[in-house]
């Protein structure tokens, strides 16, 4: 929760980072799920948008720019902009965030022709800014949060407070397998794990996987390969609970296999514990279920990436590589949000900028299929005529008059 000083703090500066650049900005308390503080001039579009809960996009920021080392820039489900920062408590967990936005990045028109009807109008009170200035802000963002937190993002989540309790479960189950003849791996507290973290009991899952560890060090006479392997086995623990708890299964795979990674690239086993705290955090964030903003995040960086590079060869390999998604999960989740597959969006995107160029008798067909990604004349012709109705020549002819 983000309370006393980190609060004041927060709010001060929220106000004045507001001021500074000219878009809405909200402090927003992920344990509670609300905001705290909305400056005077954010105050309205969200609360009047009929198309997602603000309280949601705000927590969905706060957790992505959580994991992503302080600052995420994503869309709504409306199709507009956000910057999120994370703010952390004294112990490095995330308490919340301060959210800038919405903003309008990049062209006007090419927002308004992706946005509901019903946003049209209300759009035109909101900044514009450049996908450049965006990121700058972003950045400085991330610089305010980090001041405010006392601590910077590369080591939020490292839990290094967490290793007092975990030296003192060590010594525990050091003292219990002295005087027991027999003290087996507790296959029990995984259950009871696997239970907490599909409830987001993260002080529950904390003491369990410290006493996990604890034997899992004795167990191993404190060999850092043999730990390893059995940390592994935890991971795959935890991945599971996080899917029955309602994760993505595509992205919980897909982040496993770099965590697989990164075992191998620790030297301790102090190292090794606190990373293994982290991954446990992190698994219990990627349980809520923002399904929805997510979803349609994906859509419109996918939808800005096409409009971006409309003119270049377009495969589903370099656009998926280009936002950080899955080849299966970019078509399912395009053709599920928009009602139409990539490719058609990719000519219909094509097509639209045609329709500018050929008010341009100077410029031939061929070089403006060439302008407009399609590899020849006639299959520009083609796709032109089936979406339009017309063919290029007959709509430059009529000067865009169908």
């Amino acid at each position: 929760m983000i309370t006393g000083d980190l609060r004041e703090k927060s709010e001060k500066y929220c106000e004045c980072f507001e001021s500074l650049c000219g878009a809405a900005c909200a402090v927003f308390d992920v344990g509670e799920v609300k905001t705290l503080f909305q400056c005077p001039g954010g105050a309205g579009f969200c609360d009047n948008c009929s198309h997602c809960q603000a309280q949601y996009s705000y927590l969905y920021g706060c957790h992505e720019a959580y994991r992503w080392n302080g600052k995420y820039i994503y869309y709504c489900p409306a199709g507009l902009v956000f910057i999120a920062s994370p703010l952390s408590d004294a112990t490095g967990e995330l308490a919340g965030g301060i959210v800038a936005g919405p903003i309008v990045m990049g062209e006007p028109q090419d927002t308004l022709s992706e946005l509901p009807q019903d946003l049209h109008k209300s759009i035109q009170a909101l900044p514009v800014f450049s996908t450049r200035k965006t990121n700058h802000i972003a950045e400085t963002l991330s610089l305010v949060t980090s001041s405010i937190s006392g601590l910077p993002h590369s080591r939020m989540g490292n839990f290094v407070y967490e290793q007092e309790q975990l030296l003192k479960d060590i010594y525990s189950v050091r003292e219990r397998s002295l005087s027991e003849a027999h003290n087996p791996y507790p296959i029990e507290d995984e259950k009871k794990l696997q239970a907490m973290i599909r409830n987001r009991d993260k002080a529950g899952s904390q003491k369990m996987i410290n006493q996990l560890l604890s034997h899992i060090f004795l167990a191993s006479d404190f060999e850092l390969d043999e730990i390893k392997a059995r940390v592994i086995e935890l991971v795959v623990l935890l991945s599971r609970a996080t899917i029955d708890a309602g994760a993505d299964i595509n992205e919980i795979f897909r982040f496993s296999k770099n965590y697989f990674h990164d075992i191998e690239q620790f030297h301790s086993i102090e190292e090794l514990s606190v990373w293994l705290t982290g991954i446990m955090h992190r698994f219990i964030n990627y349980s809520f279920d923002f399904r929805q903003i997510k979803h349609a995040d994906s859509v419109y960086k996918v939808m800005e990436y096409v409009r971006d590079n409309f003119d270049k060869k377009l495969t589903l390999d370099e656009i998926a590589r280009n936002v950080y998604l899955s080849r299966s999960y970019l078509s399912r989740v395009f053709k599920e949000e928009t009602g139409q597959n990539l490719s058609a969006y990719i000519n219909s995107v094509r097509i639209d900028k045609s329709k500018i160029m050929l008010m341009d008798s100077n410029v031939n067909l061929a070089d403006i299929a060439n302008l407009c990604g399609f590899e020849d004349q006639s299959y520009f012709i083609r796709v032109f005529k089936k979406l339009v109705g017309v063919s290029p020549k007959k709509y430059r002819d009529s000067r865009g008059h169908i």
